[in-house]
């Protein structure tokens, strides 16, 4: 059986490794790092979903477009961040580059920042009101379906309850894991190490849902 190819929508290198841990398999793995005149997807979406889909789309687009093989290769894009209660739900959507959104800065903010400010945002809240949520929407997109005119995406949504620390704990991880203790532990997600955190986590939850759809599907 011939491998499938999956292109990851992202350069994020810790979203890379996570997803190729969370589903090995049979797969050549890729990502935007392989494809680097790839045009940049404008995440103007409001809900991850949104986002996780156009991301999807557009790069399968592109893929057909530059007249890349086709046959048994995907597109996997990935639409995540952190939902805190207090906020409203914020930084949602624009949790990567929640630091920049005052400057109109382009690109993603340095994690830093980000956790900087929501430290900031949170510093009156008491420890029994710091909920907040890890959430993930992954997009499977075929590069080539012969079944339409354009192929379909298959959306599957992790999430993982938790709440907000005082101060960053933790050398790990990446984004706002040093932050962010799930529900039922003690330590964060920066602390617990790569095999908890990926059978805990809103992207391992997200791609469980996937690959069991994989197994009967593909």
């Amino acid at each position: 059986m011939s491998k499938r190819t999956v292109i990851l929508a992202t350069r994020n290198r810790h979203k890379v490794e996570e997803l190729r841990i969370l589903l090995g398999g049979n797969m050549n793995w890729l990502n935007l790092a392989d494809f680097p005149e790839a045009p940049a997807v404008v995440e103007d979406a409001d809900t991850f979903a949104g986002n996780a889909a156009k991301k999807a789309k557009e790069l399968a687009e592109y893929i057909r477009c530059i007249g890349y093989p086709i046959t048994d290769a995907f597109v996997l894009a990935d639409d995540s961040g952190l939902e805190v209660d207090e906020l409203n739900g914020a930084p949602g959507v624009y949790s990567a580059r929640f630091a920049y959104l005052e400057s109109g800065e382009p690109g993603n903010a340095p994690d830093t920042l980000n956790n900087t400010k929501l430290l900031k945002m949170l510093a009156d809240v008491p420890e029994g009101k710091r909920t907040a949520r890890f959430r993930c929407v992954l997009a499977w997109q075929a590069v080539g379906d012969l079944r339409a005119p354009l192929p379909v995406h298959t959306l599957f949504e992790g999430k993982c309850e938790g709440n907000i620390l005082f101060a960053p704990q933790g050398e790990t991880g990446f984004g706002y894991d040093p932050l962010f203790v799930p529900t039922g532990h003690g330590q964060s997600f920066a602390e617990l190490g790569e095999e908890i955190k990926n059978h805990l986590s809103h992207r391992g939850q997200a791609a469980k849902l996937l690959g069991a759809w994989l197994a009967e599907e593909l």
